[in-house]
């Protein structure tokens, strides 16, 4: 059979390059004319960021229309539900790429801890399907950089770690963005646990069941950013 035409997009997940269909676990996947649009400039433009404003310009083909982000946005999300095991990734200033798919490496998966622990970057993993979400496994930079051990913070919603200071948009920015299973990167106030306030820049994302398509864990990755806040601080304090 020839399948020169056939695109691997993930496990049992393949695009059709000759008929721009995609075909999920032996069935075809239903897609609206705009899907197909965005889903053939992603592939064909794999491991390579495309500006908000081009692809909406490549699926309208008219430059009397205005340039909405937001009807992007609600594309690429529609996308991700149909097919949540695509790892579609969200770009500051308005970018999205689709990146490669990659086999699993036997020896890599048995040795995955080791190198989430080993991360100089905190990582949280947590479980959405538990009552709270809680977090089932933090690496030692996590734990180092707030005072707390492993059981201290396992079993927990990470939110404790902003204490009484539950006024802070970026939280509800991480609300809408888990509820719509997407990707957010924001910066919050986080407290040590000492008190010490530590600003930390946030990533979460949904991850799904390869099997199920279902989601089943968060992860979070946390970057201490508070010598920059301080510093924009000191500069907004001059002018």
């Amino acid at each position: 059979m020839n399948t020169h035409h056939i695109i691997k997009l993930c496990d049992r997940c393949y695009w059709d390059t000759t008929t721009e269909t995609i075909k999920l676990h032996n069935e075809n996947v239903p897609l609206t004319s705009n899907m197909r649009k965005v889903l053939k400039l992603l592939i064909t433009n794999y491991n390579k960021p495309i500006s908000s404003i081009d692809i909406f310009f490549h699926i309208w083909e008219n430059f009397e229309n205005e340039y909405k982000p937001r009807n992007v946005r609600n594309l690429i999300s529609n996308i991700r539900k149909r097919i949540p095991c695509l790892s579609i990734v969200n770009y500051y200033g308005g970018s999205y790429m689709l990146k490669k798919n990659r086999e699993s490496h036997p020896l890599f998966s048995e040795n995955l801890i080791d190198i989430l622990d080993q991360a100089q970057n905190g990582i949280t993993i947590s479980d959405p399907n538990q009552n709270d979400n809680p977090v089932i496994y933090v690496n030692h930079a996590f734990a180092n950089a707030f005072g707390y051990t492993p059981e201290e913070v396992i079993g927990k919603n990470c939110r404790f770690l902003q204490g009484d200071d539950r006024n802070q948009p970026a939280l509800e920015e991480i609300r809408q963005a888990m509820q719509a299973f997407k990707d957010v990167t924001v910066t919050l106030r986080n407290y040590h646990k000492s008190g010490q306030l530590i600003y930390s820049e946030v990533t979460i994302s949904p991850i799904f069941d390869k099997k199920t398509h279902k989601l089943k864990y968060f992860l979070g990755i946390q970057k201490d950013v508070t010598s920059l806040q301080q510093l924009i601080q000191q500069i907004k304090g001059m002018v």
